[in-house]
């Protein structure tokens, strides 16, 4: 047995006895700006004034204007006039979001000068010299950062740097941190980040927590419990049950610290060197999952900072390493993208905040990393994952990856990752024969436009479950422009795959409900070459645990995967896509495996995907979650009652997500603007302890309804996981 990694320090757990805590708490916060390019690769004018979209982009646009232009510079402007030294904000901008601002100011509707308070409030400098508004790096076009690999990353992030560099001048320079869309991190994006130049990485703190040994798991939260093999991080013993907001799960104060996150190879269970001959490692910085969510209701007049801050203070008793808290949420919806949010409520932070010198300091990340900087030798594992607003983050990424329908087999996204695969490989190619050609950077930049995770997140209709066909095509006509005339061309490049997905992801445990889970588990992916492939192979070991072992090539057992084609159901149809591969491994318990897979092409090139690690259970756990409706089975003519502990609506449809007659809306039903679902308000009970919904009975359907399904909507903007119940 070897030791992959150092094991990380749980440093300042004790709980305070006594005494006044004479440490502050620092809180810093992120708000998030996007819009995407509604029609790869079309501007928003263009677009809107074709109609294509059932509602108008200009009004999107419009009601976010003062997100998109001078709140955020007004909000931290008045930290900064009230004499806060470090206090500041950090703002993610994407550069599709640039793009479609710039198209309406070029057709001279409105936001002409927009950028002007953004620059200004880069320009503005904390007492540490750093800029008060932080813009910080991003993917151009919102990418789903741990879906995509090493070259799209980078050129994401290097796009963005240039349009933001561009757009709000390069005096301040570009930030040293990021928020990666959706707060979206796995740890094998590090070695793209870090040769980028990041020094630090915005990651929710739940997948911190998640990834700790004796994690409190409860079924509030909405996530199934973490694999066993995520929990490398030792049990901090200090959870903490917080009042005063939604926060299902109990928290631990080691989780609002930053700490060094590192890729690590196997094979020396060291950081590894990136391809441009870095360490792998950075920074770390945790978003507070559950006050960045409430404080994206409306900022001070939602969330309580006293009341539930305060919580947290005895247990700030290292004062190297102080507590940090960074409230990140959308800047442009909800409540978070209000006047009121950057205005009324943020002067109130500011008043509490000043009036709280000793227990209380307003920061940006940069200068409370400036100092308090984290031991670069304690290095934690996190749990891959995204933040609250969608699906709660499960470290599948669902919400961007969802599983096949139960009846036909298809999933839109996955359709989308098997097309984005193939056209990837062939732009990759052009690439290496023609870097500098003209076709291989529109190439570049329609495999980018693909890569939205828009485009996933609000699929469901054809449009937006056909722009990903619709980029990638126009990337391979591109590239195979560039390649056309190379009849001499040694491919050099290797097959492009799509990071390994498994089925179930938690084998012999639970997941959303359903316990036991079968121990044996499929890993599938997508893999393409343009010059073909002579194998797709995965390759596994047995480890003890994920943190102990060492995996050596002879290690490796090596399987052939198999291979399906899955028809495309988009319009325009696909010019290629990637089979989808698969291998079910069976037969063990009470394991932890390591996985890859191995892919070479007909010219010798080949590629490794990165390494996963699962734990397979015994198959025995906690109990499966009881039905939310009775009765249990219901027949047509059975009236179903649906009870949430929750306040919210239920989102509801019929028959695989299709849109129910009005003949069965309870009163008060309303549209889903996706045109395949509706939405009823929940009604409290009696004792105001549950929330509840009578639908049916559907007999007068003519036997029209065989399922009825629904998700829970709930009232803090946050989203259950989807349920159907099959009728008789």
């Amino acid at each position: 047995k070897v030791l992959i990694g150092s094991t990380p320090v749980i440093t300042s757990g004790s709980k305070k006895k006594s005494g006044k805590n004479k440490i502050p708490v620092y809180i810093s916060f992120h708000w998030h700006m996007h819009q995407p390019i509604y029609w790869p690769y079309e501007d928003m004018v263009t677009t809107h004034n074709r109609g294509v979209y059932s509602y108008s982009l200009l009004d999107v646009m419009y009601s976010r204007e003062g997100a998109y232009t001078s709140w955020p510079y007004e909000a931290v402007k008045a930290a900064a006039d009230a004499g806060l030294a470090h206090a500041g904000a950090q703002v993610s901008f994407s550069g599709s979001l640039i793009e479609n601002l710039d198209s309406i100011k070029k057709a001279g509707l409105r936001f002409n000068g927009w950028e002007a308070a953004y620059s200004a409030g880069r320009n503005m400098k904390t007492a540490l010299e750093n800029p008060r508004l932080d813009m910080v790096s991003f993917g151009f076009h919102h990418p789903l950062m741990a879906l995509i690999d090493y070259e799209d990353i980078r050129k994401q992030i290097q796009a963005h740097r240039n349009i933001t560099l561009g757009t709000f001048g390069s005096q301040a320079g570009y930030s040293k941190g990021i928020f990666p869309p959706e707060n979206a991190f796995a740890e094998w994006m590090i070695p793209a980040l870090v040769d980028e130049g990041l020094q630090w990485v915005f990651v929710d703190n739940i997948h911190f927590s998640r990834a700790c040994e004796n994690y409190p798991w409860v079924k509030g939260e909405n996530l199934y419990p973490p694999n066993k093999a995520d929990q490398r991080n030792p049990d901090p013993k200090n959870w903490v049950q917080l009042s005063g907001l939604w926060a299902p799960s109990k928290v631990t104060p080691w989780a609002n610290r930053p700490y060094y996150v590192a890729y690590k190879d196997p094979a020396s269970g060291k950081p590894q060197t990136t391809p441009d001959g870095k360490i792998a490692k950075m920074i770390a910085v945790p978003t507070d999952r559950y006050m960045g969510n409430e404080d994206g209701r409306g900022g001070f007049g939602a969330l309580n900072y006293e009341q539930v801050m305060s919580q947290l203070e005895e247990y700030n008793t290292d004062p190297k390493h102080p507590l940090l808290i960074v409230l990140h949420h959308d800047g442009d919806n909800y409540g978070g993208g209000s006047w009121g949010y950057y205005h009324d409520n943020f002067k109130r932070f500011v008043d509490w905040v000043k009036s709280n010198p000793e227990r209380f300091v307003c920061t940006t990340v940069q200068d409370y990393l400036d100092k308090f900087p984290p031991d670069p030798e304690n290095i934690i594992h996190v749990e891959n994952g995204s933040w609250a607003g969608a699906d709660n983050g499960d470290p599948e990424f669902l919400k961007w990856n969802g599983d096949p329908d139960p009846k036909t087999g298809y999933s839109p996204d996955r359709n989308s990752w098997g097309v984005l695969t193939a056209a990837k490989n062939y732009v990759l190619t052009a690439n290496q024969a023609d870097p500098d050609s003209p076709d291989v950077k529109n190439a570049w930049k329609y495999i980018l436009v693909s890569e939205t995770s828009c485009y996933e997140y609000w699929d469901g209709t054809e449009m937006w479950d056909s722009h990903p066909t619709r980029a990638a095509n126009g990337a391979v006509a591109f590239a195979k422009s560039a390649l056309k005339d190379k009849t001499d061309f040694n491919d050099k490049t290797p097959p492009t795959i799509y990071k390994p997905q498994r089925e179930p992801y938690n084998p012999g445990g639970m997941e959303w409900g359903a316990s036991p889970m079968p121990s044996d588990f499929t890993v599938w992916t997508y893999v393409y070459d343009v010059s073909g492939l002579k194998y797709v192979n995965l390759q596994y070991a047995i480890v003890e645990n994920a943190r102990d072992g060492l995996i050596g090539e002879q290690s490796w057992a090596s399987v052939p995967m198999s291979a399906r084609s899955i028809a495309a159901q988009t319009n325009p149809k696909p010019s290629v896509k990637a089979l989808e591969y698969f291998y079910k491994i069976a037969g063990k318990k009470n394991a932890t495996y390591a996985y890859r897979i191995a892919a070479l092409d007909e010219c010798g090139n080949i590629a490794y995907s990165p390494v996963n690690y699962v734990h397979v259970g015994d198959a025995s756990g906690p109990e499966p979650e009881k039905p939310c409706w009775t009765p249990e089975n219901p027949g047509a003519g059975d009236t179903i009652t649906i009870t949430s502990s929750r306040a919210g609506k239920l989102h509801w449809a019929i028959n695989g997500w299709k849109m129910p007659p009005e003949s069965l809306w309870p009163a008060g039903t309303v549209k889903w603007n996706d045109g395949k679902a509706v939405e009823t308000l929940l009604v409290p009970s009696e004792d105001g302890k549950s929330y509840f919904i009578k639908l049916g009975p559907f007999n007068n359907e003519s036997g029209a309804v065989s399922a009825l399904n629904f998700v829970f909507h709930n009232a803090d903007g946050s989203w259950g996981s989807d349920k159907t119940i099959n009728i008789k």
